[in-house]
């Protein structure tokens, strides 16, 4: 909260009205005379000044005196030190970041609350100097123990942190050279010491697999283990279901219920069925894990799973939001058996428009767990063997298909933006290390779930109204969307201005380049300047799906806003008061929570992701790679490589036929003798050359002659992946 906005004892505000009266700043002897309180009242006056120096209001100078911040051309924020040494300042209350070099850190850390004298403007970047540290928020390091003669050291993981933490050898516990560890900040730097600690835990041989996710667990701050008191609540939830449970509930088990998730699927939120009848209307069933059932609010699991806010998927393993026994097995939706569901029920008419929607908590039964490349080799309809297998499915399989083609015609009538976006699969080896990662087509098996789980969330959300937690997507921001205009632009490819404010011409705009070879990186570097969705307690609707209302619903197991909504669902077929705060402050308060604890489980997936790609890339080096450039700079050009779902960079240092120019407009590079260019989208070939695991860094060298022999290599590595077994590949997976 800013400290304009905080709620103020009334002794501050005479505090901060004596100082601005007296223009000038104060010893604490001139404050207590301004201030004129007898000697027995004025001992609150250094705890008070103490309390605004501590939120950055107040500082003090030379011959103790104290000025207020925002008179003194001083500015109180969080700093981010970027790996090259420089850092940026953000304002606690609001402003463009304020740069810092590397002379001016003095001593300040990366996230440090710190206070920093503005010294003048570079072009229209302010520059400033750090005069202050207010707060050291890093008291940790998760890092490599290494030793340089009789000196052992942590090398921090972060790239953010820009020192060795000095460990003396009274305080290594145990740890060894080679191995990760976490230590804990004794003494902080100096102008001429490095920062000095004790270790904390060994995580392990830097080499081992899990140790790579331990990091990455422990650099975002995961709760990796769960407290005693909610794995003895988690023990005492039963396994089966009572009678008298399913007796009050809506018997749904007749219903040909089946779930379809990635090969490696470690949990199941989510069933479907579908039904046709007479005169082409079809009912679309969406069974959702009735989690609520299992953790009441204000239990230990709830608190706990509140905390954690969402579950966390990496390649190797998923950190839960809830304990393992009910989120794979007493919560999920386990193939065979009898599950606890909220149904959502939504009858459409042959052309696809919704005509009844109807809610239930009921009990349904799995009849089959079905994978996405299983569901469309049935779909394709090439494999006798394979659908004879499932013969009994085949009709609702294409009843399934007909409706999602329906409903994303629908959705594209409305303006909802139909981005096909492939992903990452890891394949991994005994091992836990990465043998290959594969790009994943946004196939029709992927669309059924995406749309039928949209239509799921959009009726819950229009059934709640407001007041509710919600999901939303704003209208673009006109600078972003101007930049994504030039860019498209020299692609050839025209966006107009509408589409800031009307989906609807966005998505025509992208039917027009999803016929391109560009689609991809156009549909990329869209994403990249549209708003994040985020969870609101109010409705501003959803801008990327064309929908007034729109909430999270379908994945209570790993997502706690799925969860807080069906509570408030439950609460209302049943006719109960919410358990759940509904006024616009406590649910706006909670959606920030909770929004930010989404983003922090992005960010590690991303950056476990990007760890097994380099570690991949690491393992091919001298191999070549057909690419396409999907970014420019002055320094070189980033090229998106088709047979491994990976990216590197080539620079300039490696083109050594021709000095070149960047034009910045045009996003090219320009050969100043030659005139040889390399702009967004043209396809190259390249070598990987080196690879940096810590910065994660892919160096990458242009192939000037496609040989045949070189050629046909990649080819041959293309077809030999086509023909790998799918049992063989263990991919990474949200679910």
């Amino acid at each position: 909260m800013s400290p304009r906005k905080r709620k103020r004892p009334p002794g501050e505000k005479k505090l901060l009205q004596a100082f601005r009266q007296a223009g000038k700043p104060l010893t604490l002897a001139e404050l207590k005379d301004r201030l004129r309180l007898p000697p027995e009242q004025a001992t609150w006056v250094e705890e008070g000044v103490h309390r605004l120096v501590a939120r950055g209001e107040v500082v003090l100078i030379k011959g103790n005196r104290y000025g207020l911040t925002d008179q003194m051309n001083l500015v109180v924020g969080e700093l981010s030190v970027h790996p090259d040494g420089f850092g940026f300042v953000t304002p606690e209350e609001g402003g463009k970041d304020i740069f810092i070099t590397a002379a001016d850190l003095s001593g300040a850390l990366h996230g440090d609350r710190v206070v920093v004298r503005l010294e003048g403007r570079r072009g229209k970047r302010r520059e400033g100097k750090i005069i202050r540290i207010l707060e050291r928020r890093l008291t940790e390091v998760l890092g490599l123990l290494c030793r340089a003669e009789d000196t052992y050291y942590v090398e921090p993981e972060d790239e953010h942190l820009l020192f060795n933490l000095v460990i003396p050898p009274a305080k290594l516990n145990g740890a060894e050279v080679g191995e990760v560890v976490r230590a804990r900040i004794t003494h902080y730097p100096t102008a001429h010491l490095n920062p000095q600690g004790e270790i904390l835990q060994v995580l392990g041989p830097v080499e081992d697999a899990e140790v790579q996710t331990l990091i990455v667990i422990g650099k975002y701050g995961l709760p990796d283990v769960f407290p005693p008191e909610v794995l003895a609540e988690a023990a005492l939830v039963p396994e089966t279901i009572p009678a008298a449970e399913l007796a009050r509930r809506q018997d749904l088990r007749h219903l040909p219920f089946i779930t379809i998730d990635p090969e490696a699927a470690r949990d199941f939120d989510d069933a479907v069925c579908v039904v046709k009848k007479p005169g082409g209307h079809y009912t679309l069933y969406v069974a959702i894990a009735d989690v609520s059932h299992y953790v009441p609010p204000g239990t230990a699991l709830d608190r706990e799973a509140h905390f954690r806010g969402t579950s966390v998927y990496f390649p190797q393993r998923a950190v839960h939001m809830l304990p393992e026994a009910l989120s794979t097995r007493i919560c999920s939706l386990t193939p065979g058996e009898d599950s606890l569901a909220v149904v959502v029920s939504l009858t459409y008419d042959r052309h696809g428009h919704l005509r009844r929607s109807a809610f239930s908590r009921a009990v349904v039964h799995n009849q089959a767990r079905l994978t996405y490349r299983l569901v469309q080799r049935l779909l394709d309809g090439r494999d006798r063997k394979l659908r004879a297998q499932y013969r009994p499915l085949l009709k609702m399989f294409t009843w399934m298909a007909e409706l999602t083609r329906l409903l994303r015609e629908r959705r594209w009538e409305r303006g909802s933006l139909l981005l096909s976006i492939p992903e990452a699969e890891v394949v991994l080896d005994d091992r836990g290390w990465p043998t290959d990662i594969l790009r994943v087509d946004h196939l029709l098996a992927h669309q059924i779930i995406e749309e039928f789980m949209l239509a799921a969330n959009e009726a819950v959300a229009a059934f709640l109204g407001e007041p509710s937690l919600f999901r939303v997507h704003e209208r673009p921001d006109a600078v972003k969307m101007e930049a994504f205009r030039t860019f498209v632009k020299y692609l050839g490819f025209t966006l107009p201005r509408e589409a800031n404010r009307d989906p609807r011409v966005l998505r025509d705009f992208l039917a027009q380049v999803q016929e391109t070879p560009y689609a991809d990186m156009v549909q990329l570097m869209l994403l990249r300047s549209l708003k994040q969705a985020r969870y609101a307690g109010v409705n501003l609707g959803h801008y990327g799906l064309a929908v007034d209302y729109y909430t999270h619903f379908t994945s209570p197991i790993r997502r706690y806003p799925d969860l807080l909504i069906h509570r408030l669902l439950t609460a209302k077929l049943e006719g109960k008061r919410p358990p759940v705060a509904l006024d616009p402050d406590s649910l706006d308060e909670e959606a920030r929570y909770l929004s930010q604890r989404e983003r922090r489980a992005i960010e590690a997936e991303r950056e476990m992701l990007a760890r097994m790609q380099v570690r991949c890339l690491a393992q091919r080096l001298g191999e070549v790679f057909h690419g396409r450039i999907t970014g420019v700079t002055p320094f070189g050009f980033f090229v998106s490589l088709e047979e491994i779902y990976a990216d590197g960079l080539v620079r300039l240092v490696d083109l050594p036929d021709d000095y070149y120019k960047f034009d910045e407009a045009r996003q090219m590079l320009v050969g100043r003798r030659h005139r040889r260019t390399f702009r967004l989208g043209d396809r190259v070939m390249v070598r990987v050359s080196q690879v940096d695991l810590k910065r994660r860094h892919v160096s990458l060298v242009l192939v000037e002659e496609e040989a045949g022999a070189v050629t046909e290599a990649v080819s041959g590595r293309r077809r030999a992946r086509r023909a790998a077994p799918v049992a063989e590949e263990q991919p990474a997976s949200r679910k």
